[in-house]
């Protein structure tokens, strides 16, 4: 018994150890780039390579600032990450609803569809959508880069399959009591289903913030195109400020980082609730 305990704490020991150099390796990339950013000029380019930087500083951020409309670009953003969380959570619990909960004739064929179009990437669709963009005048706006964000069938599906475990004698007893559908979703679906509308909040936040491919199509303004958009812009053609790219790249990536800290753990739980999967 003695050897087995021994032998369990080891590779428990030996699990941690290699979980936390992988976490290392994954995290080196994004700690370089925060580095990175406070580091002067010379820092940046000395060899041998110097990890820390030998003095701190807030030039390149002040650079960022001043000569290029780096707020406009993060209010351009923040307005169509959330703009699509909210539409999108409407949307998709709406759509997840019915599939889940009513029963009408192509329920389950439509459902199939939805899912079948998960395995289409955006870029099959960019040509459509552009002329669609045009056509209803939305070309060069925010709505034009956040409508085609919003209806997601990774949504659909993880909602759905959530909805599917909430047992049915409440919904039952609602409707004796002469509830509406509606009414059902309002008082007791969405209720027990915060976990999961949390974890698909965060999933929609960060795909919409960080989405560069669309918003470099249909956004033409460069006051009105978005941080990806924007620091593709700072790049350049002929040559690379790697200290205001750094600093751009570290404040674009500072709102999902803390929205992913702040609610964690919902977004384990929304998961691993919704993860059973149900006819």
């Amino acid at each position: 018994m003695d050897k087995k305990r021994t032998t369990s704490k080891y590779w428990f020991a030996l699990t941690n150890i290699g979980l936390l150099l992988l976490s290392i390796v994954w995290a080196f990339p994004s700690i370089w780039v925060a580095l990175t950013a406070f580091k002067p000029d010379p820092d940046i380019f000395s060899i041998p390579v110097k990890i820390f930087p030998t003095r701190v500083t807030v030039e390149h951020f002040i650079r960022l600032f001043t000569k290029w409309p780096f707020s406009r670009w993060l209010l351009n953003s923040l307005f169509l990450a959330s703009f699509v969380t909210v539409i999108s959570l409407i949307v998709c619990t709406l759509a997840a609803f019915s599939f889940a909960r009513l029963s009408w004739r192509g329920r389950d064929a439509l459902f199939l569809i939805i899912l079948a179009s998960m395995l289409l990437p955006m870029e099959v669709t960019i040509i459509p959508l552009y002329f669609m963009t045009v056509q209803f005048k939305l070309f060069n706006t925010i709505y034009g880069a956040a409508l085609p964000l919003i209806p997601l069938p990774i949504g659909v599906f993880l909602l759905r399959q959530f909805f599917l475990n909430i047992p049915r004698d409440l919904e039952d007893a609602a409707r004796i009591d002469g509830c509406s559908s509606l009414g059902i979703l309002w008082h007791i679906i969405l209720p027990n289903s915060l976990p999961v509308l949390s974890a698909y909040g965060i999933y929609i936040f960060n795909y919409a913030w960080n989405e560069f491919l669309w918003s470099l199509i249909v956004l033409r303004d460069p006051q009105k195109v978005t941080l990806p958009v924007g620091l593709r812009i700072i790049q350049g053609a002929f040559e690379l400020d790697y200290g205001l790219i750094t600093a751009a790249a570290f404040i674009a990536s500072l709102p999902s980082l803390l929205v992913f800290l702040i609610l964690r753990q919902r977004l384990i739980r929304g998961i691993t609730l919704s993860s059973g999967i149900r006819g």
